[in-house]
């Protein structure tokens, strides 16, 4: 009998291939912006904001006289970072059996830091795609993936999203969420390849729909989630799903002059001393494992409603 290949060499793990998937395509850290704070929970400052809008009965100041008096009023509001987490117990059997390229600890900290993540954007979407959480919303009269000119309307739709928010904020929106379907829809549309036709090469970016919606920018919702059940089949969706969100986004501020729809309120605990902590620990009860957790202390909070519209099933 012939030697063969087999007879000579013994498989093993490559050292430069593993093959897996990771949640990719997060927005959630673009949406808010962030407020780093000193305690677990406080207070912040709220301005009525209808006191800057009204306009006293007359203006006019009569001699002798020191004009008329106006005021406004100012309220507080409360935040709670909780603390949010996820460990990995690894046994030592697996830890001193496993082939390199694995690295188990390190891909262990990366799941748990990517589930936190994941956690993160899904709730945000799921605040930001419930109407009642903003200051109005509706569902889109004709789908935007009917793509022929003239069956749907997105310039009208986004249009009504933006003035809904100037005419009882004074500021207009800067920022535009498309889940990816809606996305996807978009880019075919007839009515936005129309109005790009003789200035661009018939490619539809974020960038560019950001250009024709007169925002400062387009976030895009690629991420994914699945909600099937451990050692069950996958059952995988869009965290944005069908929906488009339309909203003020301003840098944290002290003179109450620019407000944005929500905060990100993150705590960092000082004993841990980073925002997201990664820890390690051997088992305290000698079960022969190893703890790998990864942590953060936050609050996502919308504090100015009436600065975000929501259109939904878009597609």
């Amino acid at each position: 009998m012939s030697i063969t290949a087999r007879d000579v060499h013994i498989d093993a793990p490559l050292t430069n291939l593993v093959v897996g998937f990771e949640p990719q395509g997060f927005i959630v850290q673009d949406i808010f912006p962030l407020v780093n704070v000193n305690k677990q929970s406080d207070v912040y400052f709220k301005y009525d904001k209808g006191d800057f809008f009204r306009i006293p009965s007359t203006t006019a100041r009569a001699p002798k006289t020191k004009g008329r008096t106006v005021t406004y009023n100012v309220s507080s509001e409360t935040y709670y970072a909780s603390n949010y987490a996820l460990v990995e117990e690894i046994d030592y059997e697996t830890i001193v059996n496993a082939d390199d390229p694995l690295k188990i600890k390190e891909k262990s900290a990366r799941n748990c830091a990517n589930l936190l993540h994941l956690d993160w954007e899904n709730r945000v979407a799921n605040q930001l795609t419930t109407g009642s959480n903003l200051g109005s919303h509706a569902a889109v009269a004709s789908l935007w993936s009917s793509s022929t000119a003239g069956t749907s309307d997105p310039f009208g739709d986004i249009a009504t999203g933006k003035e809904a928010v100037r005419s009882t904020t004074g500021l207009d929106p800067n920022v535009i969420i498309f889940g990816r379907e809606v996305y996807n829809a978009l880019i075919r549309h007839a009515d936005i390849l129309d109005r790009i036709k003789y200035v661009q090469k018939g490619v539809v970016t974020k960038d560019l729909l950001a250009a024709l919606f007169d925002v400062d920018e387009v976030l895009i919702g690629n991420a994914v989630k699945n909600s099937g059940a451990e050692n069950s089949a996958d059952s995988f969706s869009s965290v944005w799903a069908d929906n488009t969100v339309i909203m003020h986004k301003a840098q944290p501020n002290t003179d109450g002059r620019d407000p944005s729809l929500g905060y990100h309120f993150r705590w960092t605990n000082p004993l841990l001393g980073a925002p997201m902590a990664v820890e390690s620990w051997e088992d305290p009860d000698h079960a022969m494992f190893s703890n790998v957790r990864v942590s953060y202390y936050q609050d996502e909070k919308i504090v100015a409603p009436e600065l975000g519209y929501l259109w939904t099933g878009c597609v």
